[in-house]
């Protein structure tokens, strides 16, 4: 039996590197990476997007509202349709950096209800190796400095133990900065308990 996750964290946290480590160990599991499923919708929708870089440089000003309400709604149908089957791993991030500071584009309590994730996790590393990592590596993400990184992790823990509550359902928080192999091994783990 398939377990639901609902994986978090702020950019440059390892997300993607660990959910794509941990897909590669683990057989079936099926992925929802909400920035790709994004861009993607954006781009039916006739929005002129390039990439998910750009997206990630634009996102509040091509990303609205009603837009993320509807991808919510596709993320439930595709959970319903894999629930119980294979492990289904949400990769996602409602906080975003933005010009003016931060913006967060929650799950309505409704909606994260009839989710019902079995887990949530949240990745985090030090605010000293994110700015690292997006200085070296940006990919569409802003420029940050180390108390923006601390306030973006903040924001999404927040966001994600608040998720749980809702929910009722366990919130696991994860260290990235520890050598790889051994992470995915706990987070597989996870996935069998």
């Amino acid at each position: 039996m398939g377990k639901v996750v609902y994986v978090t964290g702020a950019p440059a946290s390892g997300k993607s590197t660990t959910t794509g480590l941990l897909a590669a160990m683990v057989p079936g599991i099926e992925r929802w990476e909400y920035g790709a499923r994004l861009t993607d919708h954006l781009r039916r929708e006739g929005i002129d997007l390039a990439d998910q870089n750009q997206l990630r440089r634009e996102s509040s000003k091509v990303a609205l509202a009603g837009t993320i309400r509807e991808l919510d709604r596709l993320l439930l149908a595709f959970v319903e349709d894999r629930r119980g089957g294979a492990h289904v791993l949400i990769d996602s991030h409602p906080v975003t950096k933005e010009d003016y500071g931060f913006r967060v584009t929650a799950f309505s309590q409704s909606d994260f209800v009839r989710l019902r994730p079995d887990e949530i996790w949240v990745l985090y590393t030090t605010p000293e190796v994110a700015v690292s990592r997006i200085r070296d590596d940006p990919g569409g993400r802003p420029a940050i400095d180390i108390e923006t990184a601390r306030m973006h992790t903040f924001l999404q823990a927040s966001v994600a133990t608040t998720y749980g509550i809702i929910a009722g359902c366990p919130v696991h928080v994860f260290d990235t900065d520890r050598d790889p192999d051994a992470l995915v091994r706990d987070l597989a783990g996870r996935l069998e308990r």
